[in-house]
């Protein structure tokens, strides 16, 4: 199931209470096992490969492309990771941020694979449905 982070409820309270922008969401992998605690940070997740290297980049996340179902549980549609040029190793979750790249985005969900960890050797491809769960 997927889990909002710190950083991801306070910005839920920056943009809907204070009227700041929303920002721009990212979709990443981690290879952390266990899944990233509540508190965690993108500079604390070991992300699959470095943006840019082995055909890893982070995913833009379109605002148009969330749906809700059932009330509280919102998905977006599915992504698509392959590995290129060299293996990632095994990933075990991903993420969803506000930076493209870097670590001084916010962590704002994280979600362990159930039936993880799949190995990125080169070639291979994971696929992801990004969720979030207000409640």
């Amino acid at each position: 199931m997927p889990k909002l982070c710190d950083e991801g409820e306070t910005l839920v309270g920056e943009v809907f209470l204070k009227g700041d922008a929303q920002p721009a969401f990212w979709l990443g992998l981690y290879k952390d096992d266990p899944e990233p605690a509540e508190n965690a940070t993108v500079a604390g997740l070991t992300e699959a490969q470095t943006p840019g290297v082995n055909g890893y980049n982070r995913i833009a996340l379109a605002d148009g492309d969330w749906t809700e179902s059932p009330q509280g549980i919102f998905t977006n549609l599915q992504k698509t990771f392959t590995a290129s040029g060299g293996d990632w190793g095994s990933v075990y979750g991903y993420f969803i941020t506000t930076a493209e790249t870097g670590t001084a985005g916010k962590l704002v969900s994280v979600e362990h694979f159930d039936d993880g960890p799949y190995p990125m050797n080169d070639g291979f491809i994971t696929k992801v449905t990004p969720k979030m769960t207000v409640s």
